[in-house]
């Protein structure tokens, strides 16, 4: 016989009246009858005291090691989530070995997971009648109250009784800190929470719970490292995990917004700094402009000796959020940087197609051209598609392993840029995995072609993911496709290869991962010859004449006077809107030589603006909220002296 030992009071836990001061004896044995018929009868009542004492039978060893087998296998149809075809099990578990409590619970689980309330909450109440010290059910029922009955006093009274009886209980104070943070009471949520991770550092629900309730207090950088200290340290346990991490990395990009909002001054001022550096370590100066790609890149650089220019010239997409424009700059500047020290080191080589490489990779796809052919595709746009393919296919092949060794630089060195890094891979991945899945792509991409691309962006994106240590799961969408295991060699690859790079030894990675998806006479190396004749091309009158500026000193001071009368009335918030986006329209010089009021501002739409009266402005409101930015204007006797007649009170009617 099987004997449970229960108080009277926990017969009354859950009926409608509480449990009387002098119960009736055979009140209390009808009561276990009715509420324990499901056990193997007959089942004997016996009061003791304040107790009741409960027996029955046992199930036949046949049954219960049936039961076993049989439940054994149920867990694993709920781990993958096949929550019916568990209950289907679980069910025929309970007809064998009626008093096995640990399958009663893992059915009302698999319940509860189905959204079958009603049945959730029944069993569940059955596994508290057969052991009330089950502290986990107590949780469980506690969450049903709460989030389907929104009970939540008695869904708190539940869940106080699950960590009396056991007080280190991760789940039970997860879910009393949720319940603390919906009355408001963030402090004590994020004491409990806290809680939860000291007892179970792997629980990700508590991180994610603790990162919401920052995140409601206005508190992105706490929400930021809650979240990394998740992705770092917590497990992903089954498929009943999956949500929580998809919400904490939904909230993770929705915080990087955020938080590149608020840093897009700092991070401009950054990489304007970095654009100097780069324009005295290569002796170039460097342009920045605005254009409208075919193709879905994020930017590109021109190095003035490959192009023969005097100036290097970076192209931004067009349709780029401004927030994250700096990230795409500081990328296309890090290139620059690894090429000024290969070409100081004397290892600078030029990447390059020519007609003879171009043959081959023809060569190595006709097969896939013969088909166009036969479907009856014009001869012209197949040799215009499979250009832009293999030129394509060649850029991807130069840029990937460079790209991995610049991100990783752009993380560990520019902290400000963070958020805004995140954002534009994450917006540069997702397009990337949209332009694969296209039907038309696949259809009109050479296999070769097609195979190459996957394993390349397959190794960027596992690379993505380690950069941001799990915050990501770029890589996901390519787990499943056959050539995969290329991704992981080359990812692996990279790993070693870039423990200790030297000056132009990226050159060699671009080769060795060449050499691995057979790509390695799509193209050549040229040597760099340290020198070049530069064609100069005109720029913007007044965009780099310093006499001209001089010149216009006495119009400086009127629009400096402007600019103190406009910020005085407006705070530093949006002081700093205004200079920093003139500074963004201003990259590439703004045209202070003419007088038109040509340009247009967001923060100030009241008026057009001439392009001397944007750098005034500009120049006074970085003054103002970041008078340690150096801006690189000479203004400075204009400024002092609409500075003291703004001072004496000159200008202000």
């Amino acid at each position: 016989m099987r004997t449970i030992r229960l108080k009277i009071s926990d017969l009354f836990e859950f009926e409608a009246q509480p449990a009387p001061v002098s119960p009736d004896i055979d009140a209390v044995r009808d009561l276990v009858l009715e509420r324990y018929g499901f056990l193997p009868q007959p089942v004997l009542v016996q009061i003791d005291g304040d107790e009741v004492v409960i027996q029955h039978p046992e199930e036949s060893t046949p049954a219960q090691t049936e039961a076993a087998r049989l439940a054994e296998r149920a867990g694993k149809r709920a781990a993958e989530g096949n929550y019916q075809k568990a209950i289907g099990i679980l069910k025929r578990v309970l007809e064998l070995q009626p008093s096995l409590h640990t399958a009663r619970r893992d059915l009302a689980m698999a319940y509860v997971e189905a959204r079958d309330i009603d049945n959730a909450t029944n069993h569940l109440i059955e596994v508290l009648r057969l052991n009330p010290h089950d502290a986990w059910s107590w949780v469980v029922l506690a969450n049903l109250y709460i989030r389907e009955k929104s009970d939540k006093d008695t869904g708190e009274k539940f869940l106080r009784k699950a960590l009396e009886i056991a007080p280190n209980d991760a789940w039970a104070l997860n879910s009393l800190a949720a319940v603390c943070h919906e009355r408001g009471k963030a402090e004590d949520a994020i004491k409990l929470f806290e809680q939860a991770i000291v007892a179970n550092p792997e629980f990700a629900n508590a991180y994610y719970g603790e990162a919401i309730v920052h995140n409601s207090s206005h508190k992105p950088d706490a929400a930021v490292e809650t979240l990394n200290r998740m992705f770092a340290r917590a497990k992903m346990q089954d498929a009943r995990t999956k949500p929580v991490y998809d919400g904490a990395r939904q909230l993770f990009a929705k915080l990087q917004g955020d938080l590149a909002e608020r840093d897009q001054s700092e991070a401009f001022k950054l990489v304007q700094n970095y654009k100097a550096q780069m324009e005295s370590m290569s002796g170039y100066p460097i342009r920045v402009q605005e254009e409208d790609f075919e193709s879905k890149i994020g930017a590109t650089i021109q190095m003035a000796w490959k192009h023969q220019r005097d100036f290097h010239l970076v192209k931004i997409r067009a349709d780029y959020p401004p927030p994250l424009v700096s990230h795409l700059e500081c990328h296309e500047l890090t290139h620059l940087k690894l090429e000024s020290e290969a070409r100081k080191a004397g290892r600078n080589l030029f990447f390059a197609t020519t007609a003879t490489t171009r043959e081959i990779a023809i060569r190595s796809v006709a097969g896939d051209l013969r088909k166009w052919e036969k479907a009856g595709y014009p001869e012209q746009k197949i040799a215009e598609i499979t250009r832009t393919l293999i030129g394509g296919l060649c850029g991807f092949l130069f840029n990937c392993p460079l790209d991995m060794f610049i991100e990783r630089h752009i993380r560990d060195t520019f902290t400000p840029l963070k958020p805004a890094q995140f954002l534009s891979v994450r917006k540069l991945a997702l397009e990337a995995w949209q332009t694969t899945i296209n039907p038309e792509v696949r259809r009109l991409t050479p296999r070769k072609i097609f195979q190459a691309n996957l394993a390349l962006n397959g190794a960027y994106g596992l690379f993505l993911d380690d950069l941001f240590h799990g915050a990501s799961e770029f890589a996901a969408p390519y787990r499943s496709l056959e050539n995969f295991a290329f991704s992981q060699k080359l990812w692996k690859h990279w790993q070693e290869r870039t423990k200790n790079l030297g000056p132009g030894d990226e050159y060699r990675l671009v080769d060795e991962f060449a050499d691995m998806v057979g790509l390695r006479d799509w193209y050549e190396w040229r040597p760099d010859p340290g020198h070049h004749e530069a064609t100069a091309e005109p720029l913007k009158e007044g965009s780099t004449n310093p006499a001209l500026l001089s010149a216009k000193q006495p119009a400086a001071v009127f629009y400096f006077l402007d600019a103190f009368k406009r910020y005085d009335a407006m705070t530093p918030e949006q002081v700093r809107d205004v200079a920093y986006e003139i500074a963004q329209l201003g990259r590439n010089g703004l045209d202070y030589a003419a007088p038109d009021e040509k340009y247009e501002l967001r923060a100030l739409p009241d008026r057009k603006f001439s392009g001397l009266h944007l750098m005034c402005l500009m120049f006074a409101g970085f003054k103002r909220v970041a008078p340690e930015h150096e801006v690189q204007m000479d203004l400075h006797d204009s400024f002092l002296t609409a500075l003291q007649m703004h001072k004496n009170g000159e200008g202000k009617r």
